[in-house]
Parts: C-alpha cells; structure tokens; sequence
C-alpha cells in the first residue's frame, strides 16, 4: 500500500483523490538518496547573484530524504504503471549507465552505446509518466492520446508530428525537472519558438518536444512506442549527443566556459548601454 498524503488530481488519470508520492525517476534508478530541489521562482531571483551552479550558497533548497518526487499520482496509476514499465525502465536506466559511465566526452559530441535486451515500448511509456508527474495535473487531459498511452498496458503508436521524444547522454551538475516551457526565438522574433518539457534521470537527459521542430540536435527515440510491442525484448544501438547540463533552461546545454564567457559579455554590454544613456 502507498502512502497517502493529500486530496488532488491525478496527473494521469485526471481523478482528484487522495494521492501517492511518485519517485522521478523510480527509486531504483539512482533516486533513493537524500536531495536538494530548488524552486524555479526562487531560482529566477537568485540567478542574477552568481552562476547556476554557485545556487546552492545564495538558496536553501528543499531537502528530500528519501529521493526525488512528489504526491502527484493516484495509487492505481502508481501502481499500474510502476508494475508494466517501471523495471523495463530502471534496466534502461542501469545500461545505459553501464554503457556511459566513466566515459570522457566532449560536450556537444556524440556517441554511440548500444543496449542489449531491453524493452523500448516500455520504458517509452515509464518515461511519458515521469513527464505527467513533472507537469500540470491538466497536461493528461490536453493530450488525452499520451494519456490513453500510458494508461492501456499494451497500447503502441503516438502522433509524430505531435511529439517528440529525445534523449542525450546528460553531463554537468545540474539536474531538470522542467514543466512544459515555450522557448522564444528574439532573433526571429518568434515568441513561442518550440514547446518542450526536460526531465534530467542520469545517465540520459529527456526532452518532450509538442508539435517537433527540429530533431537535428537529438536522439529520436519516439520510435520506441510505434515499432515495439509490449512484450517486444531488443538490442538497440543509439547515436546520442553530449550535453552538458549547467543552467536551469531548457535546451541550455553550454559549457562553465561558456556560460561564463556570456556573463562577461552580458555585463559589458550593460555597462556600455548605461554609460551611453548617461551621456
């Protein structure tokens, strides 16, 4: 029996009731130690103050004792979904690891792993309800086909051109849990550029991309839910990119170098724009 803590909605199932805490990821794969989480409006007031990074001496984060999560599923989908996908997932999770670790890459490189007998539809649909978990509890009901997705066991085959699945080998210190955000492009002057959503479960960074633009940059793994079956066991070979993770912004993947590098930038221009207005 799970623990329950609070009345709410369901954020897959849509239910309001009482509600279950869901580890992002599962327990099992690297998430049953004490963490420190950091709240994206406090993030945002601090951020200005130093590098992302340095957070941690300018803002008390909230400690989780027993790994990173949440009240946010109903205990039938708590346990429905941890029972269909959740080990396929941690063994994703675990080869992948296998297949990463202690690896030097140079960020913005890519590698090739392969993973031996693992079970792709599966571990699609564990991933989609971690991306529910991290998102508003209406995000189910907008997009009732993830939704059925996830709910029918042996269900296969989402939209193409409605969403995107990514992954990259995940770099850098800092860990994302990032609800659904609309990136602006001021260049192109396009203020809702891309929609996605970021879940870091090391060793992979995830991307759920609404209405995909450009994959270019990415390891599509949206194949998972339309050639698999549920029971369906497969080695599968992944050309994945690097990314360093070191900002709190979604598809943000520069280097400390980088980052820093910006900052500098940033501030001379600032200082020559006021000094100009000054004159």
């Amino acid at each position: 029996m799970w623990e329950k803590s609070k009345e709410g909605k369901c954020r897959i199932c849509g239910k309001i009731g009482p509600l279950t805490y869901e580890h992002v990821p599962p327990r099992k794969a690297f998430n049953s130690n004490k963490a420190f989480v950091y709240c994206g409006r406090k993030i945002l007031e601090q951020d200005s103050e130093g590098f992302p990074w340095e957070i941690s001496s300018r803002l008390k984060g909230k400690q989780l004792q027993r790994g990173i999560g949440a009240y946010t599923l109903c205990e039938r989908c708590n346990n429905n979904t941890g029972a269909w996908y959740g080990d396929a997932f941690v063994d994703f999770i675990l080869k992948g690891y296998g297949e990463t670790n202690n690896k030097k890459y140079i960020n913005n490189s890519w590698a090739t792993i392969t993973l031996n007998k693992v079970y792709p539809l599966r571990s699609i649909k564990q991933i989609m309800a971690m991306f529910f978990s991290i998102n508003n509890p209406n995000l189910s009901g907008a997009h009732e086909e993830l939704r059925e997705f996830v709910l029918s066991k042996e269900k296969k085959g989402i939209s193409k051109k409605g969403f995107g699945f990514y992954l990259y080998i995940l770099r850098g210190e800092i860990l994302k849990r990032l609800g659904i955000i609309a990136i602006g492009n001021i260049e192109e002057r396009s203020f809702c550029h891309r929609i996605v959503s970021e879940l870091s479960t090391p060793p992979f960074g995830l991307v759920l991309e609404f209405q995909p633009k450009d994959k270019k940059g990415f390891c599509d793994i949206t194949f998972f839910a339309n050639e698999f079956d549920y029971d369906q066991e497969e080695t599968i070979k992944l050309t994945i990119p690097v990314y360093e993770s070191n900002s709190w912004f979604p598809l943000d993947y520069r280097s400390r170098k980088q980052i820093m590098e910006d900052y500098i930038r940033n501030r001379i221009d600032s200082m020559i724009r006021n000094r100009l207005k000054i004159i």
